[in-house]
């Protein structure tokens, strides 16, 4: 008989044992060329954990499949996951409860903490964020208004128009104004107001804009896309002239994976620093 016979006569008379059989006989030539690729040593090791974490797995799996009871205990447990998943991201949207991460720190959840984003997008480490106040000195060429025609002299903002970057940008800014207290509303609503005189569109402008429990640490503008990172740092110019040369943060959510107007600018007041 050869050995081909008797594995055929063995899977006849008892196929759990030929099946064993032939899969360690299998593992056991799969090492041997392993071994005489890779040449022994801390390689083999690694394989030989990947070769039985892979055979745990295979194992669980079949006897999940073959046990109806664990199929819907574990089909129950996806559900609560996912369930659980969906709610976090839109929590972390709408902030009903305030404990999950922003969208963009929720997104890459497994590439760092979310404390870890959380302070970076605050200290305005994101994408091409930098600090302006309209103290420092104009660090571009003068700006153009949508036509092309130069507004003013570099680094003086434009007191009759805002100062509108001509280019890719292809609708006037939007901007949303949000403060945290102990920032009052009529506090925000003066410089709503001074905005404006500025040429500035400010939604809710004469409302004081919105006022929200949770925000960032220092104040700051965020744009949502690379055609209006100009007109973001103007508007910082235009913001930090109105808090008496305080710096303010200008943040790149261009790549945060946030769905957003691409004009959308957000002022985002905080208290200042003691």
């Amino acid at each position: 008989m050869t050995p081909i016979e008797f594995l055929q006569s063995l899977l006849k008379i008892n196929r759990p044992a030929a099946i064993l059989i032939m899969t360690g006989l299998g593992v056991v030539a799969a090492g041997a060329v392993a071994v005489s690729w890779m040449g022994g040593g801390q390689n083999v090791l690694t394989l030989a954990i990947y070769v039985l974490g892979l055979g745990l797995i295979a194992t669980v799996l079949t006897f999940v499949v073959s046990n109806p009871l664990m199929k819907t205990v574990l089909g129950w447990m996806f559900i609560a996951a996912f369930g659980a998943i969906l709610f976090c991201a839109f929590d972390s949207v709408v902030q009903i409860t305030g404990r999950t991460p922003s969208p963009p720190c929720w997104r890459t959840i497994l590439e760092e903490p979310p404390r870890v984003c959380e302070a970076r997008f605050e200290n305005g480490q994101q994408g091409n964020s930098f600090a302006v106040s309209s103290n420092a000195p104009d660090p571009s060429p003068t700006p153009t208004d949508p036509v092309g025609q130069v507004t003013g002299v570099a680094g003086t903002p434009v007191a009759e128009e805002p100062v509108i970057v001509g280019g890719p940008a292809s609708a006037p800014p939007l901007i949303h104004l949000q403060f945290t207290p102990p920032v009052t509303r009529a506090t925000s609503r003066d410089i709503a107001r001074d905005l404006a005189d500025n040429g500035w569109d400010v939604a809710g402008g004469d409302q004081g804009g919105e006022e929200v429990a949770r925000g960032p640490s220092k104040t700051q503008i965020r744009y949502y896309s690379a055609d209006y990172a100009e007109n973001a740092r103007w508007l910082a110019r235009d913001l930090s002239a109105r808090l008496d040369g305080a710096e303010v943060l200008v943040n790149d959510f261009s790549q945060a994976g946030l769905i957003a107007r691409p004009n959308l600018l957000e002022i985002w007041l905080t208290p200042p620093a003691p």
